[in-house]
């Protein structure tokens, strides 16, 4: 199904995003827009999706050692997950030709007066627009939107699977698998952790692998896209993931140089896989060695939800 070059290149340099639409998302809307989502991933299918992902999260309890190999950064950012529980989840998507086919952002429940945050975090987000009372009265329940998610085949290897897209993407994956398990701790070993990913999102790809330097917002100027909506704000911050790859990929496309923009996806080909073996997969990750107790009761071999 898919090669190195990514979904769609072939075409993308004959279609530009037309239309921004946001969907913010909250507790009384989730199942109305989670099937529009999911719709609209279907639309795009036939040529390959492309989903990026964003997540805003309430900060940092462990510090991450910048500079330090892979092993210990890894361990910081367990920690973080861990503890903490995303505020935003961010999604923008397109077909593989590069037609936008929306944006959501999904608002989860968040209350500082109980839940784990660093200040600095959340004076950095209310600045950038999070309305906490609004989170904390109409947030949707972080084990409500997993469970949509798990559920759904956004996930795992079948041929009809989205290619998903981060940029400096560890800690969205990271927040990502902790609601697709509903809290189960990340894996002690970061080799798992990848494993774990293997299974659900077998095409991923982040944008730091052509972009090392700089950040979003400032290579998005220095390429001229343009940003819709505000910035740390993960709908606008997915958004602009995505218009940043689509650019790539159709100055590639002019150039005649298609893998400098797809660049490596992870793995690079995939067959097709049936649901079947879709749940195999999903049983060997569950065997995987973690050292912690899964967090739900045993569930039925087909069904990752109790």
């Amino acid at each position: 199904m898919a090669s190195d070059a990514g979904p769609g290149a072939q075409r993308v340099a004959s279609h530009s995003i037309t239309s921004r639409v946001f969907h913010e998302v909250w507790a009384s809307d989730l199942d109305d827009q989670f099937d529009a989502l999911l719709a609209a991933v279907e639309r795009a299918a036939h040529t390959g999706a492309v989903v990026a992902l964003d997540m805003e999260f309430p900060g940092f309890l462990q510090k991450e050692p910048r500079w330090s190999a892979r092993g210990p950064r890894y361990q910081a950012l367990r920690e973080n997950v861990d503890r903490l529980w995303p505020i935003q989840m961010g999604v923008a998507v397109a077909s593989g030709d590069g037609r936008f086919c929306g944006v959501w952002c999904f608002n989860l429940h968040f209350d500082a007066e109980v839940d784990a945050h660093s200040e600095p975090s959340l004076d950095f987000l209310h600045t950038a627009g999070i309305d906490f009372p609004r989170h904390r009265s109409e947030g949707i329940e972080a084990t409500a939107l997993g469970r949509r998610l798990a559920c759904s085949r956004l996930f795992g290897r079948h041929w009809r699977a989205p290619w998903w897209l981060t940029f400096s993407g560890a800690y969205d994956l990271g927040y990502l698998l902790k609601l697709l398990t509903s809290g189960r701790p990340l894996p002690q070993d970061p080799a798992v952790f990848d494993r774990a990913l293997d299974v659900y999102c077998p095409h991923r790809h982040d944008l730091r692998h052509q972009l090392p330097h700089g950040s979003l917002e400032s290579l998005g100027r220095q390429l001229g896209v343009r940003r819709y909506g505000r910035a740390h704000q993960a709908g606008s911050d997915a958004l602009l993931t995505l218009e940043l790859y689509l650019h790539l990929a159709r100055v590639s496309f002019l150039q005649n140089s298609l893998a400098k923009a797809w660049g490596p996806w992870h793995p690079h080909t995939w067959p097709a896989w049936s649901q079947y073996r879709r749940w195999e997969e999903w049983e060997l990750y569950q065997a995987a060695p973690w050292p912690d107790p899964w967090a739900l009761p045993p569930a039925p071999p087909l069904v990752p939800w109790a």
